[in-house]
């Protein structure tokens, strides 16, 4: 058997308002890989570089953890987290760090075997880079034979899984747990307090996503769905609580607990693996059409569930059906009331400059938030990815092709308007949301006036007063771009 490095290519350092948000996340996919290593019984060290200033030092941490005759591993495995936001946005500058990686173990003569989102849109750049192996899709296809020895697998392989292709495994229960103990999450438990007072940790049960937005980008898993046990799944939070105590859960799943009846068997499984403690609270994303069902997020919020959010995108139901998001916007209202009526709060991901959107489209995102409340909302452009029809569609108008840190908000191809004008709809809708808390925000000083509530209070009034004017420079940019990409589908 082999003796393997795991390592994975994000640092947080890289990704500026990712760490500015103090929220880092242990790499879901890296650990996965690793646990299946050793599963098989290979000897497995994992070397996370999540708090590491960047991938220069990278060398020398390959020199320290080789004893002098550099038998502590003979291979490398570099596994990207599928299941990150950050890592599926294709960064500019993990990209870069992947390079440098690759560099250090050619530069070395250590083989290695890479994976991640990136990757499986451009396997040929990564081996160009000095991957011995590129993996396209699901890592766990490949990597047990290469480490295994068969180090003829050079060069490409696996599935890519955005166009649609299947390409997971069709048994996820087959894989073991996350190798929890082989990193240390004291730096993220670290990080965490002491921005937020509170620690939560990552989980998946899921792998994929069926649905046809043709934005969204799959590089991995393809439009292909897969789902653990549920019992296996209550098994792991439920350890996770017991040895790591973290304040909460962020599930990763594209969309959590897409079938209804797994909801269901799996409160029945927390609720016997809890043994009458109060379950773990937990933050995960959904869509509208799910969240009707008023069955649902009861069993939502009786397995712990304290936020949802979901791809509101738009307050105009034409961008909507131009997106094919399959749902509307008297859905994200039905669905906001259920979840607000179960105590369960809820967060917008809404997007801007999709082909064909009007300055009366934004205006009724706004309105839309203003109207619903949102407790969180988070706002960017449209970003065409490889593998996407939006990607294929706006190809021929691309002005760049990845942004550098997460949500860098600069258009990637010929937006409706410049610019600007995003910049100022961005404000106008942080505007919007901030002052749609006023009333909220009111009573809860009236409640208790307390330092931090007088601060949401203030915050309120000052962004209430700043709204008209943010929304004559949004107006005031809206000037059409002659260029942009035009709404033909």
């Amino acid at each position: 058997m082999s003796s393997v490095l795991v390592t994975h290519p994000y640092h947080l350092a890289l990704d500026p308002r990712e760490a500015a948000l103090g929220r880092p996340y242990p790499p879901l996919q890296t650990l996965v890989a690793a646990a299946a290593l050793r599963s098989a019984g290979h000897e497995v060290v994992v070397h996370d570089r999540m708090f590491a200033p960047d991938a220069r030092g990278f060398g020398d941490a390959l020199d320290r953890l080789r004893d002098p005759r550099g038998g502590r591993f003979d291979a490398v495995a570099l596994v990207g987290d599928d299941h990150a936001v950050s890592m599926k946005q294709c960064l500019g500058a993990i990209r870069t760090a992947t390079e440098q990686m690759l560099a250090a173990c050619r530069d070395r003569g250590l083989p290695v075997i890479a994976s991640g989102p990136d990757l499986s849109d451009h396997p040929e750049h990564y081996v160009a880079a000095g991957a011995s192996a590129a993996v396209r899709g699901e890592v766990q296809r490949v990597l047990p034979a290469w480490i295994g020895g068969e180090r003829d697998l050079v060069g490409v392989h696996g599935e890519r899984g955005a166009g649609g292709r299947a390409a997971p495994l069709d048994d996820l229960d087959a894989l073991a747990p996350a190798a929890w103990d082989l990193v240390d999450l004291r730096p993220y438990a670290d990080t965490w307090r002491r921005r937020h007072g509170r620690w939560e940790l990552n989980l998946w049960t899921a792998r994929g996503c069926p649905y046809k937005c043709n934005w969204c980008a799959k590089p991995t898993w393809g439009r292909s769905y897969a789902v653990r046990d549920p019992d296996a799944v209550a098994a792991e939070l439920v350890a996770l609580m017991d040895r790591h105590r973290p304040d909460g859960l962020w599930f990763t799943d594209d969309i959590f607990a897409l079938r209804r009846k797994w909801l269901a068997a799996f409160r029945r499984a927390l609720d016997t693996r809890l043994q009458g403690r109060p379950p773990l609270p937990y933050r995960c994303l959904s869509r509208v059409d799910l969240l009707e069902d008023p069955a649902f997020t009861a069993d939502l919020a009786a397995t712990g569930c304290r936020e949802v959010w979901v791809g509101a995108e738009s307050g105009a139901d034409s961008v909507l059906t131009a997106m094919d998001k399959d749902c509307t916007v008297a859905q994200i209202e039905t669905a906001t009331r259920l979840l607000r009526s179960h105590g369960i709060r809820t967060g917008f991901f809404l997007q801007l400059g999709y082909p064909g959107e009007t300055l009366a489209d934004v205006e009724a995102t706004v309105a839309m938030v203003g109207r619903l409340k949102p407790d969180a909302i988070g706002v960017s452009v449209s970003y065409p990815l490889p593998g996407t029809p939006f990607h294929e569609r706006v190809a021929p108008y691309l002005r760049d092709t990845h942004w550098q840190a997460s949500m860098d908000n600069r258009p990637l191809f010929e937006t409706p308007y410049e610019q600007p004008f995003y910049d100022a709809a961005k404000r106008v809708i942080q505007h919007q949301h901030a002052a749609a808390g006023g009333r909220r925000a009111a009573r809860a000083f009236l409640d208790r006036p307390d330092r931090d509530r007088t601060r949401t209070l203030i915050a309120a009034v000052a962004h209430a007063a700043a709204l008209p004017w943010a929304r004559r420079r949004m107006r005031r940019a809206a000037v059409p771009n002659a260029s942009a990409v035009p709404r033909s589908w």
